[in-house]
């Protein structure tokens, strides 16, 4: 029926948000950072809905598509669908409504990339679990680092805070549903990310893992993050057992953005200076790019209590977050070669250096008296020092690939990638005991560096089927090569005395008789030997290169059976070099029980192929006993001390997946999900506790103790990766948004809850060595309850005319470890009674409120953390606090939303 219009030229999005509000039974689905820079005419007039949407699109690069009655896609022609043109509209500014604080709205039906090959799939129509978490909404997020950002967004993704935990103090480890960094694929433009180079040896979340280095990606980079929770490795291969992270990079031409924004905590420390310019630019021909810079400089944090063992009390050490300075340069473009052929490109570099603690060394020694500790040297550190860790991440990346439309709707996605991730750690200040005096007190410890290449070729397109409305079949295939190194470090950094002699015995500052020769003292006391190696972290000494190839072939099918029944099926054939052939296979399907609700669910098999660090990475750490020098060996795959105990290769980790869901969408613009999953896994991959051969006569393994000496070093122990263990992973995701358009602006409420509990169901190892000695209990919690089992969400988001509010509230589930306990050590302390650490549950209050004041400048104030909460402090007394004075006030080893209490920042946006 024709109806009166009266829509002003203005942008298209708004134009086109403007013809839905006045004609709600047409609903539109298009991205609108694709209609970005593109100005609608103006249509003033009596005419038929159809005939009036035709109008705002005329002369647009832009075609419509009906994907069912009364909705219809809107996307770029074939010829620029990555290049939002301008030759067709004007290019105007939106100063009425700020672009980073705009509010989706329910006219638009968001598309997803991840999870199919479909280039039309709405988002509430996947048949697997999908979240998109939008740029603007991170960059809303005063956090200084993408993981952290992401934390706040999205209830299934975890970023443990960690901290005094070496290399792990500057690539935290990210997860997804409690489960590990490695079982976690990260993409970006639909293309696997690159690993880290570090691997976690800590006692923190993801011991034993590594995962990607979610902070060397700019967020102002990003269009949006596609959150996949459901395993994918029947798609995308190794690692995406417990979901999948699609990073979308912002394209095409885009007016350029300067962001500025400085906080601090609650504390006056922590100050943080955030910088970025990002903008995209026509290179003409068909041809765009979108280039972001971001610098940062963040000050560390500090919430150690002061040392009870100086008199009088004082601080002695860093607990809490590193110090930081980075800068992040990707670029993200695309030519247009013809109607048929578009190349594309994105990469970029990320240099990180930070500066962090370990634990202090002679605490409470005084100039003129007796040393207090074997670990520090007295000439050089009368009142003993605080050992401070360099730590350097370098990151690059670059993917080229083109994108052939063929005849009848067949797309070839032809595509090469590389990227490699450099881990350089160096000591800033300490000492290397056994050098005495002569000792440096700076040395570079070495260098992990890790590197993929990848090719590419995936074809898809529509097949005529009998019985199916649309059948759209996909195939491919992947090559895949990565590489592993370690360079040793400086000599100093990890030797024995000046010639790295294990058979001298070299005395220690405690030592009861240094002028003496033998292994015991004259008068029968035991002697102290010096501690080889860097106070803190020593060098690494044994270098390593390896490297492996994999292949993979892939087939995919999505069937639209009739508007009610779709199906998605895929298979997936990898060959990797050193753990063999896998086949994986993965069934989904959603049916519309009726117009409001519909129903999802798939079933899956999954792998995990070994990290090529963990099958390699090797050290030696020295720990000091009361009358000899015992190194650790942390051995890497083919050891013979491995063999010896009975270690089995590396196997792959196998997983099966069930998920089952519903969709309810009663009335526009809200939207209730509630999803179910269950993953097992087999033969998990984790680092075994230290093993250590028996003292005085090796009896019943004399074997052992003899592959321990041949080793040379003075090695006594050995610690390993191996298939530990087989877990369980169940829980259930809801998400419910309400998004609506009124009087005073518009508003979006949203309520998101995760819950997930992983359960070790066995543990395995050799004959001859009990599994709990492999994989100790404190192991196990860390492993089942060191990350939240449950998460809620609460946000609202309300923009009206030039202001922007955004409110969020956060709910962490406690966690629980127990490593740092008496049981967790195996000691036994007076007065002390702790057998678990807590760190209690806790609500989260964010806010932020922003101003546009028109000619593309907007100013925004907010905080993190509004509330100053704080995870449980220790019981007193308890071991942490007799290791360290009573430095530690809360848990160590696993902090879902950190010690740093409040966070208030401010932000200045300019688009140029």
């Amino acid at each position: 029926m024709p109806r009166d219009f009266m829509l002003p030229s203005q942008p298209l999005s708004d134009a086109l948000l403007a013809y839905a509000a006045q004609v709600p039974e047409v609903r539109l689905v298009f991205r609108p950072e694709q209609l970005a820079n593109l100005t609608s005419v103006a249509v003033a007039g009596h005419f038929e809905p159809i005939t009036a949407l035709e109008m705002l699109l005329a002369g647009q690069p832009l075609r419509k598509r009906e994907l069912e009655p009364n909705t219809y896609l809107l996307e770029p022609l074939p010829a620029v669908a990555r290049v939002p043109s301008t030759a067709a509209a004007a290019i105007t500014r939106r100063d009425s409504v700020s672009e980073d604080t705009a509010v989706p709205l329910p006219v638009i039906e968001e598309l997803v990339t991840i999870g199919t090959r479909s280039r039309t799939r709405k988002l509430l129509q996947s048949t697997v679990p999908i979240d998109i978490v939008h740029g603007y909404s991170l960059a809303r997020s005063a956090p200084a680092s993408l993981g952290e950002q992401l934390q706040n967004q999205a209830p299934s993704f975890n970023f443990s805070r960690t901290m005094v935990s070496d290399g792990a103090d500057l690539v935290r480890p990210a997860t997804m549903r409690g489960m590990n960094p490695d079982q976690l694929l990260v993409m970006i433009n639909g293309k696997r990310r690159h690993h880290q180079a570090q691997i976690n040896i800590q006692q923190v979340v993801g011991r034993g893992s590594s995962g990607v280095d979610m902070n060397a990606i700019p967020t102002v980079m990003l269009e949006r993050v596609e959150v996949l929770r459901d395993g994918a490795s029947a798609l995308y291969g190794s690692d995406a057992i417990a979901g999948v992270l699609n990073l979308v990079l912002r394209s095409g031409q885009q007016d350029p953005e300067l962001n500025v924004q400085y906080g601090e905590t609650h504390e006056g420390d922590g100050q943080s200076l955030i910088s970025s310019l990002a903008g995209g630019f026509d290179m003409g021909s068909d041809a765009s790019a979108f280039i972001a810079l971001e610098m940062q400089e963040r000050a560390a944090t500090n919430r150690a209590a002061p040392d009870q063992r100086f008199d009088p009390a004082r601080v002695s050490m860093r607990i809490g977050d590193t110090e930081q300075q980075s800068w992040n340069l990707f670029g993200n473009g695309q030519w247009a070669l013809s109607e048929q052929v578009e190349v594309y490109g994105f990469g970029g570099s990320a240099r990180r250096e930070g500066l962090s603690a370990g634990f202090y060394r002679g605490a409470g020694a005084r100039a003129g008296q007796a040393p207090v500790s074997a670990r520090y040297i007295p000439a050089l550190d009368p009142e003993g020092f605080l050992p401070l860790q360099s730590t350097r991440t370098e990151d690059d990346s670059l993917a080229v690939g083109a994108v052939i439309e063929l005849p009848d709707d067949w797309t070839v996605d032809v595509s090469s990638s590389w990227g490699e991730n450099r881990f350089i750690q160096g000591t800033d200040y300490s000492v290397n005991v056994s050098l005495g005096e002569q000792s440096p007190t700076s040395a570079t410890n070495g260098e992990l560096k890790y590197s993929q290449l990848q090719h590419a070729l995936v074809a898809s397109g529509l097949v005529e089927a009998p019985g199916v409305e649309e059948l759209l079949v996909t195939a491919g295939a992947e090559w895949r090569r990565e590489k592993y190194q370690i360079t040793t470090g400086e000599f100093a950094s990890y030797a024995y005395g000046p010639d790295d002699d294990f058979s001298l015995f070299i005395p220690s500052p405690i030592d009861p008789c240094p002028s003496e020769t033998g292994l015991i003292c004259a008068d029968g006391q035991s002697r102290s030997r010096a501690q080889a190696g860097m106070q803190a972290y020593p060098g690494y000494r044994l270098p390593v290169s390896d490297q492996r190839d994999s292949m993979a072939w892939f087939v995919e099918a999505e069937l639209a059976v009739d508007e009610r029944l779709a199906i998605a099926m895929a298979s997936r054939w990898e060959s990797f070099g050193d753990v063999g052939r896998t086949l994986n296979g993965k069934l989904s399907l959603r049916f519309q029980l009726s117009r409001a609700l519909m129903l999802r669910g798939g079933v899956a098999s999954g792998f995990r192929a070994p990290g090529i660090n963990q099958r390699s990475f090797t050290h030696v750490i020295t720990n000091i006993g009361p009358d000899v020098l015992t190194n650790t060996l942390h051995a890497a795959e083919g050891s013979e001390v491995l063999a010896v105990l009975g270690l089995a290769p590396l196997t792959a980790e196998r997983s099966r997946h069930a998920s089952v869901g519903a969709i309810w969408q009663p009335v526009p613009g809200f939207s209730l999900s509630l999803d179910s999953f269950h993953i097992e896994v087999a033969d998990a991959i984790a680092l075994s506790d230290v093993i250590a051969a028996e003292p005085g006569a090796c009896v019943p393994n004399c074997a052992f103790s003899e592959a321990l000496a041949a080793q040379g070093n003075n090695i006594g122990a050995v610690q390993f990766m191996y298939n530990a263990m087989d877990t369980l992973t169940a829980g259930f995701d809801l998400v419910a948004r309400y998004q609506w358009r009124h009087a005073w602006g518009q508003t979006q409420l949203s309520l998101l809850g995760h819950y997930n509990r992983t359960q070790v169901v066995a543990l395995h190892g050799p004959d001859g060595i009990a599994t709990g000695e492999l994989y100790s209990d404190s192991q196990v919690l860390l492993t089942e309850q060191g990350q939240p089992r449950r998460r809620v969400l609460l946000s609202a988001d309300w923009q009206y005319a030039s202001w922007a509010t955004s409110v969020r509230l956060n709910r962490f589930g406690s966690v629980k470890t127990s490593y740092f306990t008496e049981a967790g050590l195996g000691v036994d302390l007076p007065e002390v009674d702790e057998t678990v650490h807590k760190s209690g549950s806790a609500w989260l209050l964010d806010a932020d409120i922003s101003y546009s004041f028109g000619g593309g400048f907007s100013v925004s104030l907010g905080g993190n953390n509004l509330l100053n909460t704080y995870p449980e402090p220790l019981a007193k007394p308890s071991l942490l606090g007799q290791i360290s004075g009573d430095s530690f006030v809360y848990p160590w080893e696993s902090s879902p939303y950190g010690i740093n209490g409040a966070f208030y920042y401010a932000r200045a946006v300019y688009r140029l």
